[in-house]
């Protein structure tokens, strides 16, 4: 007969510890057939160089669901095989096609924990060139007359990857940064913020813009504006550009604003003096 050596209870306490860690890989697959998980995966948006904190946000989220924060984003974490390739499968298939191309190459393509150090590395290190890169997104952005959310959501955004890269400038130089930003139709909301006896703050500057925003949505039903076009309800009937800011209904895109972009402007050949051109009809 087949012998059996008696169990020690020290024996059956290290089978009960290994139990978890033998099922941890088939239980975390399981989680990811919950609605729930399925949702926050799905909610993930593809990785592009304006919406990084969103998707880092919905990343740690998903992995807050499986409990692989740490072991995915600390500097000890480990990862199981089936772990790995299931992060790795999530990860990359939530870049874009040219983010893709600067955080993924052949050595970290088969590894979910590398994968992850560089795209932090590329979006959030505080070296240098990346600060300079994320302060010149500020520095180029434009005010767009037809798209006020759209602007305070590009503010917001790039005030996080400042937080991100480490840059730190005061708020109030910053503030002053947004509203060198907005064209003079818009001075009485400047001067709303610079008066206000609030701290001057990017926040306050945003609060102002969009309670300008919605009072003239509120205002579209009788105005010449439209929700699309509020800025139209404070400025006349024209179709001119004004300096510094692109009208949406002047008939040409803001990348062919003379007003934005002075060096576009065509140059005509100048008239002879006392030149006149004369135009004969048939009697």
């Amino acid at each position: 007969s087949k012998l059996t050596l008696p169990m020690l209870d020290g024996d059956n306490q290290n089978l009960a510890d290994q139990k978890p860690s033998t099922t941890a890989d088939s239980t975390n697959m399981e989680r990811l057939e919950t609605p729930i998980l399925k949702t926050a995966i799905e909610a993930i948006p593809l990785l592009n160089l304006d919406n990084y904190s969103s998707w880092k946000n919905r990343v740690e989220n998903m992995l807050d669901l499986q409990d692989l924060y740490d072991n995915l984003t600390k500097e000890k974490g480990t990862l199981t095989r089936s772990q790995d390739v299931q992060l790795r499968t999530i990860l990359t298939s939530k870049l874009e096609l040219s983010i893709h191309a600067n955080v993924i190459d052949h050595t970290n393509e088969k590894d979910a924990r590398a994968i992850w150090k560089s795209i932090s590395n590329y979006f959030a290190s505080s070296q240098s060139s990346n600060r300079a890169r994320v302060f010149k997104e500020l520095l180029r952005l434009r005010f767009n007359t037809g798209d006020i959310p759209g602007f305070i959501t590009s503010i917001k955004t790039i005030l996080a990857r400042f937080h991100e890269v480490g840059i730190d400038i005061l708020e109030d130089i910053v503030t002053y940064m947004i509203l060198d930003k907005l064209p003079s139709a818009l001075d009485n909301v400047v001067e709303r913020i610079t008066h206000s006896e609030k701290e001057i703050k990017p926040e306050l500057a945003l609060e102002q813009l969009r309670v300008y925003y919605n009072d003239q949505l509120a205002m579209g039903g009788g105005g010449s504006g439209s929700k699309n076009d509020p800025m139209a309800l404070v400025t006349d009937s024209s179709r001119k550009c004004k300096k510094g800011a692109h009208n949406p209904l002047s008939g040409h895109s803001e990348s062919n604003c003379w007003t934005l972009y002075p060096e576009c402007h065509p140059v005509f050949p100048s008239k002879p003096s006392g030149s006149r051109t004369e135009a004969t009809f048939p009697s």
